[in-house]
């Protein structure tokens, strides 16, 4: 089977808004973010909010304060007068590029439970929308970590997000050429001794559209020691999915061959069981030993299995119940999987989030997420995998009520979700 064909989602945005995000505050009321670039005059954008038919409601919105950063504004609108269970639809309209009008919309069904907390925005506006986030060494406990985007073929871009400080700062990228796709990932050598991983990923010729040159090369820092991986990542080439548990890294390969590759903290390759069918898009998670994988293949429900790392045996699970998509994200907390976002088979962006349990095998619907990337978008649990996870950027499927109905857009916006 040949590799995926990967969306070249690299973009220069002109001057725009977007409807950021919708979250709960309270038992009728809720937080709407609009994020405007600053040539933007007041008197061209309007926000609107109707019922989920697009008629009038008793719904109330009123402005609120003004964030300034360095390439845009957020504005804050506060929400009164909701009703738990009933769906708004809320409109943006706005001129674009000084010339067209565009109206965009996004339906809010508010609800009392509230999981997420917004974090500070990063503040770019070029190269990817997405890249990959760790630990920062020096902190495994979450309270520090490092995103790194790939800017151009020249140059990467990394920042350390503080979670005592709600601040973004820069610090050094990683020792390697810019590629898409890098991987970066921790693991403890004999349960204990940290391993840090970082290579791989993928390089992208823009005179020929639809080819990829997948990179096999890794490093590792090794009790403060750095190491080539030697030899290269000898599993199959492709854009890569991979889980974690304490002491291996696992690789499975998006619509190519369902074989599996391993990596040990102290460099050691092996093939192990490999996927039971063939594989779509590929979201993955991992609870103690075991690994999960929701396998998104068009015109079926996703499939969950788990992998057991002790037998190197996979067992069939309960399938995912929503409604079938791709580029949906996995990730882990509190002993719980939870799978969602992504686009459905009309490119219609998705924010449901549902909690897998485990101990019963059963899926239940846990909640929207409030931001604004459906795909692309950047998990990552820290370290002790104990009480959050963090979520944020990649791209918005955006709805228009306009031609075209779709347009992607880039997100800086960046979230903690602690259920």
């Amino acid at each position: 089977m040949e590799p995926a064909s990967i969306i070249n989602t690299q973009t220069i945005l002109p001057d725009q808004a977007a409807l950021v995000s919708v979250q709960s505050t309270g038992s009728n009321t809720a937080e709407v973010i609009v994020k405007l670039t600053t040539t933007i005059k007041r008197t061209q954008w309007q926000l609107t909010i109707l019922n989920s038919a697009g008629n009038g409601t008793n719904a109330t919105l009123s402005e609120g304060s003004i964030e300034q950063l360095d390439l845009f504004n957020l504005t804050t609108f506060n929400l009164s007068n909701l009703s738990a269970g009933q769906s708004y639809r809320l409109r943006l309209g706005f001129l674009y590029n000084q010339k067209d009008t565009i109206t965009v919309e996004r339906i809010y069904t508010h609800a009392t439970y509230n999981p997420w907390k917004r974090l500070a925005h990063l503040v770019f506006n070029d190269g990817l929308y997405t890249g990959s986030v760790i630990d920062r060494s020096d902190d495994l406990s979450g309270q520090l970590v490092r995103l790194t985007r790939y800017v151009d073929d020249d140059q990467w871009q990394s920042n350390v997000y503080s979670y005592r400080t709600n601040q973004w700062f820069t610090t050094d990228a990683p020792s390697l050429p810019p590629r898409r796709g890098m991987v970066e990932y921790n693991v403890f050598f004999q349960g204990k001794d940290l391993a840090y991983f970082y290579g791989l990923g993928y390089l992208v010729n823009d005179e020929i559209p639809g080819k990829y040159a997948y990179q096999r090369d890794m490093y590792a820092i090794l009790n403060g020691f750095f190491t080539d991986v030697i030899p290269f990542y000898g599993g199959q080439p492709g854009e890569l999915a991979y889980f974690i548990t304490t002491e291996w890294a696992y690789f499975l390969t998006n619509n190519g061959s369902p074989a599996m590759r391993r990596i040990y903290a102290d460099l050691d390759q092996e093939d192990r069981a490999p996927l039971p069918e063939a594989p779509g898009v590929l979201a993955t998670f991992s609870i103690g030993e075991m690994g999960y994988v929701v396998n998104q293949v068009p015109g079926q429900q996703p499939h969950l299995f788990a992998y057991d790392s002790g037998a190197d045996v996979w067992i069939r699970k309960a399938d995912f119940p929503g409604k079938a998509r791709s580029r949906g994200i996995g990730f882990s907390v509190q002993n719980k999987g939870y799978y969602g976002l992504g686009t459905d088979a009309n490119q219609q962006g998705l924010r449901d989030l549902w909690q897998y349990d485990p101990a019963t095998d059963q899926w239940q619907y846990h909640t929207d997420y409030p931001g604004q990337g459906n795909t692309y978008v950047v998990v990552f649990s820290p370290s002790n995998r104990q009480t959050r996870t963090y979520i944020g950027f990649g791209y918005e499927n955006q709805t228009r009520t306009d031609s075209p109905a779709k347009r992607i857009i880039g997100c800086t916006d960046f979230w903690e979700f602690a259920p």
